[in-house]
């Protein structure tokens, strides 16, 4: 039987394997803590000089502050745009903190990039003048991007000497529940390219590189192995998963799948009792499953932090009861 890290890695290297990976399979680093990308906990300026602050929206997560934009003018962005001082992190202390419970023999290390590089630019400038700026600036746009990525190559030394991840995954949200906020066009003109080049790097270094996109991002999907990616985190069943396992499975992970809003299960309607929720699991497993390409990310997400950790113990405990061995039955 293949121990868990074995398990996950043989997953997004799209070989086979014996169990359903969970989400307790992968350790995560970096992401919110990078206080240059994300500015200090609590709340403030990031390493840009975009000011962020709590939101309970987003259940106490940082979200730029409304009117504190630092980029009016895309075609002035040489001018108004400052990048972070990277040498100045405390890379070694914050590896130190953030892998003091990592289990190498059980889990991969993920290091998230949060901020990739539409994110970055609609935090610049607001998302609606960014939305427009992709529209109606692409080349300074281009320009732009191209500074975000060769910037964020930039860390990935510290990265890689500090963190020793085995994945590197880029949060770069640009869907909806209902579709992408930008053409598939100027997706594949402009940020597509940058994924790449920034993937590129990432796999230079030995490393997976995966990509976060949320929402409905479907139509763009089959092309993401072109960008050199190997998992699609989070895939939510908004997108129509089975068609998509099928046409790009054996080039691509699956990681998510389960139904974080509950709508499939009228969740969002009615409080689950525990067999519901673990039923849902065994659903999801089963649907997804058969593919033999998927990673089961259970969640739900409740405004109550208590509640929704309670909750996710309960489905990672099902899915690691269900999904083990799964291949081998």
């Amino acid at each position: 039987m293949m121990n868990r890290r074995d398990n996950i890695l043989a997953l997004l290297h799209h070989q086979s394997h014996d169990h359903i990976p969970v989400t307790a399979d992968i350790a995560m680093t970096g992401g919110s803590r990078e206080t240059f990308e994300n500015g200090p906990a609590g709340g403030g300026p990031d390493g840009f000089g975009l000011v962020w602050q709590g939101s309970a929206s987003a259940m106490g997560a940082g979200l730029p502050a409304p009117g504190q934009y630092v980029l009016d003018d895309v075609t002035e962005w040489k001018k108004q745009v400052r990048f972070p001082d990277v040498t100045s992190y405390d890379w070694e202390g914050m590896a130190a903190e953030q892998l003091a419970r990592f289990d190498p023999k059980n889990q991969i290390q993920e290091y998230g990039l949060w901020n990739g590089q539409f994110l970055r630019l609609t935090h610049m400038m607001g998302f609606e003048e960014g939305l427009m700026a992709l529209y109606t600036e692409p080349e300074a746009c281009r320009e732009l991007l191209d500074a975000i990525t060769d910037y964020r190559i930039s860390t990935l030394e510290y990265i890689v000497k500090y963190f020793r991840p085995d994945s590197i995954c880029l949060y770069d949200d640009f869907a909806t529940e209902q579709g992408l906020f930008l053409s598939p066009d100027t997706y594949y003109e402009l940020i597509a390219p940058q994924h790449k080049k920034l993937f590129d790097a990432v796999r230079s270094y030995g490393v997976i590189p995966n990509l976060h996109i949320c929402g409905k991002p479907e139509e763009v999907v089959p092309r993401l192995p072109e960008e050199g990616c190997e998992a699609w985190e989070v895939c939510q069943p908004e997108n129509d998963l089975l068609r998509l396992q099928q046409e790009v499975g054996d080039k691509l992970a699956f990681i998510g799948c389960y139904d974080m809003i509950g709508k499939s299960n009228g969740f969002n309607i009615h409080e689950p009792t525990e067999e519901e929720l673990r039923q849902s699991v065994r659903d999801c497993i089963d649907k997804y499953g058969p593919g033999g390409n998927v990673g089961i990310m259970s969640m739900i997400m409740y405004a109550d932090p208590q509640k929704m950790v309670s909750t996710m113990m309960t489905l990672s405990d099902e899915a690691i009861r269900y999904g083990t061995n799964y291949y081998c039955k």
